[in-house]
């Protein structure tokens, strides 16, 4: 049998605590969990285990996010014997999404923030905008242009390229672009019974309210937009967003 791929991740909280697992955003360089540094914080105190993943580190030689889910399906299964919260941001939460129709099924709880469920023309219009930058002029002017569409649409400054993109960021934005242009996990969302919160940006230049499907007719599944929020609610409405997931953590459990 072929010995599993190992991921990268950086660990948080107690050791017995339960298990919530955070899935990272494609990202041009892994920063060890420091983007959800506010939720970390959150689930640690209420005494999860928190492992955070670099969702890249097993995706970025896969053919779409089927084949990525089902690759980190396999790794899960090895380190975890049950799931409690499975979070997932951007990219991390479109492959968490097709993981709640098999291998995190039983998992009671999925948060997606600016997770996709599905792929609509708009979204595809702007990924491929950073995609074709990304292959036909420079890594950084693809950055340049991904920070832009990760701001809320109520800012029209254009961020400063960066001088020198990271070594790997085309290894990681190549293929985490190209997976998310065909991503449709509208039947696995359906098939999950757990609750489910998504937290996006309503100035969202990128994932916005029609990407997020939850299971029809399911109260105990929904979406919050929060105001004046780009692709980060996290950083753009900490208050309101931590507010948000204490609520959804506080919930009763199916």
């Amino acid at each position: 049998m072929e010995a599993l791929q190992q991921p990268i991740s950086a660990a948080f909280g107690p050791e017995t605590g339960p298990a919530a697992i955070v899935m990272a955003p494609m990202m041009a360089v892994w920063d060890n969990g420091a983007f959800c540094a506010p939720l970390t914080e959150q689930l640690v105190a209420r005494g999860y285990r928190v492992t955070v993943y670099d969702t890249m580190s097993l995706a970025r030689d896969c053919d779409d996010l089927p084949q990525a889910a089902a690759r980190w399906a396999a790794v899960l299964a090895e380190r975890h014997f049950s799931v409690e919260l499975a979070v997932g941001q951007a990219y991390g939460g479109a492959l968490v999404q097709y993981l709640l129709g098999g291998a995190l099924s039983a998992c009671p709880r999925f948060l997606g923030i600016s997770a996709p469920t599905y792929c609509d023309g708009p979204l595809r219009a702007g990924l491929g905008d950073i995609l074709r930058l990304l292959r036909d002029s420079s890594p950084e002017a693809a950055l340049q242009m991904l920070e832009w569409r990760v701001l809320a649409d109520h800012s029209d400054t254009m961020p400063a390229r960066p001088e020198q993109a990271p070594d790997e960021a085309a290894a990681r934005l190549a293929p985490g672009l190209s997976h998310l242009l065909d991503a449709d996990a509208r039947a696995e969302v359906a098939a999950y019974g757990g609750r489910a919160l998504w937290l996006y940006g309503e100035g969202s230049r990128l994932v916005r309210g029609s990407n997020i499907v939850p299971a029809p007719r399911r109260a105990h599944q929904r979406a919050v937009g929060l105001p004046d929020c780009g692709m980060r609610p996290l950083s753009d409405a900490q208050a309101e967003s931590i507010a948000l997931i204490e609520a959804f953590l506080d919930e009763s459990t199916i």
